[in-house]
């Protein structure tokens, strides 16, 4: 008697992939523990490399003037790139090695923890998630431009464009506000912006 097995169609299987839990389940584990293991350096070669993509993109492919191209260029990306800001001034200013920090009662430094590593998770997430949906979807995402990019700059943009000055402003004065030399202040950097560094 011969046994058979079901047999799985690989073609089947990516069109129907997204309607299965378990792989939502997976994926999101595995984004969870891949944004956990990686530093800001990682995340701002991703974010650099969605820049690049867009340039071609509105520049080569879609044959854009150079303004309308950099408009594009920043409808895609505005929102990672101050994401990232964001999250390297929380980095800097919420560091558990500044004496603010560890003067700060058990419990504060406790929520202080909790705070740092949310505001610095929930930003490489949001950059994770959007470089994979660009990689699955990657011809596609190549030949159609943005949606919203004949609209005028929404509240959204503006907020994006306020937070990414804030913390660029915060992240320049940090030595002077935090009492650092340049010396310590590269060394506390240094570890969080290097990709190849765990």
């Amino acid at each position: 008697m011969k046994i058979q097995y079901p047999s799985i169609s690989l073609r089947r299987f990516g069109f129907a992939y997204e309607d299965l839990p378990a792989f939502h389940a997976a994926y999101i584990m595995l984004v969870l523990v891949f944004a956990g293991l990686c530093n800001l350096g990682f995340f701002a070669c991703l974010v650099a490399v969605h820049i690049v993509l867009d340039f071609y993109k509105y520049r080569v492919r879609l044959g854009y003037r150079p303004m309308k191209a950099l408009r594009g260029m920043m409808r895609e990306s505005l929102l990672d790139v101050s994401l990232l800001f964001l999250a390297l001034s929380t980095f800097v200013y919420l560091n558990p090695g500044l004496d603010s920090i560890t003067l700060l009662t058990d419990n504060i430094q406790l929520r202080v923890t909790v705070l740092r590593g949310l505001a610095l998770l929930l930003p490489k997430l949001t950059i994770l998630h959007h470089s994979l949906r660009i990689a699955f979807d990657l011809p596609a995402y190549m030949t159609t431009p943005h949606s919203s990019l004949k609209k005028p700059f929404g509240i959204v943009d503006y907020v994006c464009m306020s937070v990414l000055a804030i913390a660029a402003v915060l992240i320049v004065i940090a030595p002077f506000a935090l009492g650092l030399t340049s010396s310590q202040f590269a060394a506390m950097l240094t570890p969080e912006i290097l990709p190849w560094r765990f």
